[in-house]
C-alpha cells in the first residue's frame, strides 16, 4: 500500500472539510507551506485537489504551480477540470496525474474528446454517497455507482479513484462496500484502482 497525501486548497488555503461543505472543518493555512513539510517528512507523490475550480468560485493554480515546483516525483492534482485548456495547462505545469469526477459523467462524449492522446495521464475520480455519484464540486448527483463503474469501463484512462464523500473529513474510513465496485472496475485489464482514504 502506498499513502499519498493530500492538500484540499479553497481561497489561497488548506483546508479540511467535513462531507466537502464549504465553512465546515478546519483552516490548515498556507499550501505551501504544507506541502514543503510533507517534502521534508519524505514523502514523494502528493494530491491536491482545488475546492474553488470545482465549485466555479475561481481557482487557485498559480498556488498549485509552486507547489508543484518542491519536488514531489509525482503529483495528481484535480477539481475544475472540465475543458482541454485547463488540463493542458496542468499537465505543462508538470502534474502527473489530472483527476476528473464531472466531464466524464455529466458528458462522456466531450469527456473523451478533451483527453484524446493524453488518455495515459487522466484518472477518473468516482465521488460518491448513499449510492449516488456527486458532480461539479459535489454539488449535483448525477447517476448511481453501479451505472458511473459501467461507463468507467468504457474509457481508456489511467486509473480510477474511488471517494465516499459520506464519510470525508470524518476519520470514518473508506466505505465498505466500495470492494464491490473495485471488482468490478478490477475486472477490466490495466485498470488501476485508488481508495480515497488519505481524505477521509
Amino acid at each position: 500500500m502506498k499513502v499519498v497525501p493530500s492538500i484540499d486548497i479553497s481561497g489561497g488555503n488548506a483546508v479540511k472539510r467535513i462531507r466537502g461543505k464549504d465553512g465546515t472543518g478546519l483552516v490548515i493555512g498556507n499550501p505551501e507551506v504544507v506541502a514543503r513539510g510533507l517534502r521534508s517528512e519524505g514523502y514523494t507523490s502528493l494530491h491536491i485537489v482545488d475546492l474553488d475550480a470545482a465549485e466555479g468560485k475561481g481557482d487557485n493554480i498559480s498556488l498549485i504551480e509552486r507547489v508543484i515546483r518542491l519536488g514531489f516525483n509525482e503529483v495528481s492534482v484535480g477539481g475544475g477540470v472540465r475543458n482541454r485548456n485547463r488540463l493542458e495547462k496542468l499537465l505543462s505545469m508538470g502534474v502527473t496525474k489530472v483527476v476528473m469526477s464531472t466531464l466524464p459523467f455529466s458528458d462522456p462524449d466531450l469527456f473523451k474528446e478533451v483527453i484524446r492522446d493524453v488518455e495515459d495521464r487522466v484518472l477518473i475520480s468516482i465521488d460518491y454517497c448513499d449510492k449516488e455519484v456527486l458532480i461539479r464540486g459535489w454539488s449535483e448527483t448525477v447517476l448511481n455507482v453501479d451505472n458511473a463503474v459501467k461507463l468507467v469501463n468504457n474509457f481508456q484512462v489511467r486509473g480510477v479513484i474511488f471517494t465516499y464523500v459520506c464519510n470525508e473529513g470524518t476519520r470514518r474510513g473508506i466505505d465498505p462496500g466500495v470492494r464491490d465496485y473495485v471488482k468490478e472496475v478490477r475486472g477490466k485489464e490495466d485498470m488501476p484502482v485508488e481508495l480515497d482514504q488519505f481524505r477521509t
